[in-house]
């Protein structure tokens, strides 16, 4: 990541909570020795935790809201700890993903939408962000089934016509 100084998040709370995050980022590999035992047995870290659905609702809507504003630095650490915390949704690995894209990192933002597809492989927009990234990282010819996936989860449902018409331009551009 850059090492431009970033001013934090105007709302004093959500840079709290976004500096909070971005901190424990920095101790997991401590925390996930301390509970492997029972992330083996298939707890997430939020269940060990005791994460409510309304707390990762709060925290989504903040990551949410500060992709929206474009500051997808500061929304990275949060996004990152609920996919973390609850890998089940596959929001939480999308956004992180869309972070991690948006911010130049296309290999790690492409494992984060392959984590979102394996947790919903009706997720259209991950199939695509998830051929952008590989395209982006020169692996074209892995992003074709996932651009024809992106067509095919896509056909038909008028939300998803704009979505549909960009991954046929990249598939079309691709098999040229």
């Amino acid at each position: 990541m850059s090492n431009a100084y970033l001013h934090p998040p105007t709302d004093p709370d959500v840079a709290d909570i976004v500096q909070q995050l971005a901190a424990s980022l920095e101790n997991l590999p401590q925390t996930l020795e301390q509970c492997r035992e029972q992330l083996e047995q298939g707890y997430t870290l939020g269940q060990l935790r005791g994460i409510s659905d309304a707390e990762y609702e709060a925290l989504y809507k903040i990551a949410r809201d500060l992709c929206d504003k474009g500051d997808f630095h500061h929304a990275l650490p949060i996004a990152l700890q609920l996919t973390l915390h609850h890998p089940i949704d596959s929001r939480f690995p999308f956004i992180a993903g869309s972070c991690l894209q948006r911010l130049g990192h296309a290999e790690p933002a492409a494992l984060m939408y392959a984590m979102a597809l394996d947790v919903n492989p009706e997720h259209a927009a991950a199939a695509y962000r998830l051929g952008e990234c590989l395209i982006a990282v020169g692996k074209s010819e892995e992003a074709i089934p996932f651009l024809s996936k992106t067509i095919e989860l896509s056909y038909g449902n008028f939300s998803m016509r704009s979505l549909m018409d960009m991954a046929q331009k990249k598939l079309d551009e691709l098999l040229r």
